[in-house]
């Protein structure tokens, strides 16, 4: 049995705000890839920072 799930982001545009976005991002589906990639990314990076920045001040704390 495959477990593996897709998920689908909806967002509603009326036509004016549709034919910017795609003048913008010619590939709009393409452009949110990897906006949510790079996302993804610095929130993997953004959660070792906070937790180095957790045990620097946990150490500092503790060394006063």
């Amino acid at each position: 049995m495959n477990n593996d799930s897709h998920r689908v982001i909806s967002i509603s545009l009326n036509e004016q705000e549709w034919q910017a976005f795609v003048r913008l991002h010619p590939q709009p589906v393409l452009w949110l890839r990897e906006k949510i990639q790079e996302s993804l990314a610095r929130g993997t990076d953004a959660i070792a920072s906070a937790s180095a920045v957790a045990a620097a001040n946990t150490t500092s704390a503790t060394t006063r």
